[in-house]
């Protein structure tokens, strides 16, 4: 009996830190903090989260030019810079210095030389128009209070045809739903191109479409 409650406790408590951090998130970003990105580097994390299978999904090309917003540490941004090679390159944007560390870091050790880490936020201008071939977020919609401002931003920095990529898997205290990712990219010009997965970990793919 005393073992039930305190899984019934720590169940409760997960979920309240869940439904406070959404709550949170609508008002501010609260990006996942430097010090776990630990979480993101250990050794079973890629098959947990699967990173093969949503680079699969996104299914980027040697030779293209790929964004990442919210790379963290550099769990799909490592392995994304090696599918695009030769000819290709990635950029990984992030709002957090510290991350931006541990990824330079990481690439270094992993030998990936084609990878550029910008400092910046996502809602704001960060490269000119029609830039890349790819831009995808991982489970790092919901972390943005400005939501339709970023889609907007990656609408711009697209080049014609250029997909978008969206990631969610539930319980992320971010998690967006299909319903929320559809309208918020189709309200800046985007038209689904494919969604791939179940509910709880879903990859939603969408065109640039220009008015």
């Amino acid at each position: 009996m005393k073992m039930l409650k305190i899984l019934l406790l720590s169940i409760l408590t997960l979920v309240g830190v869940n439904l406070t951090w959404r709550c949170l998130s609508r008002k501010r970003s609260l990006p996942c903090p430097t010090w776990l990105a630990g979480i993101l580097e250990m050794d079973r994390i890629d098959a947990f989260l699967g990173t093969e299978a949503t680079l699969d999904r996104i299914g980027m090309k040697p030779g293209q030019k790929v964004l990442e917003i919210g790379p963290g540490p550099g769990r799909l941004l490592i392995p994304a810079a090696r599918r695009v090679q030769p000819g290709g390159e990635v950029f990984g944007l992030d709002i957090q210095p510290g991350m931006l560390a541990r990824l330079n870091a990481r690439a270094v050790q992993a030998g990936v030389s084609n990878l550029t880490s910008v400092l910046g936020n996502a809602s704001q201008s960060q490269f000119p128009p029609e830039s890349f071939d790819v831009i995808f977020l991982v489970t790092v919609l919901g972390e943005i209070p400005d939501r339709e401002d970023t889609l907007r931003q990656c609408h711009s920095t697209l080049k014609p045809s250029g997909l978008l990529s969206v990631t969610e898997i539930f319980p992320d205290p971010h998690y967006q739903s299909r319903t929320t990712v559809r309208r918020l990219a189709e309200a800046v010009g985007f038209r689904l191109k494919k969604m791939h997965g179940p509910l709880y970990f879903f990859t939603a793919n969408f065109l640039k479409y220009s008015h």
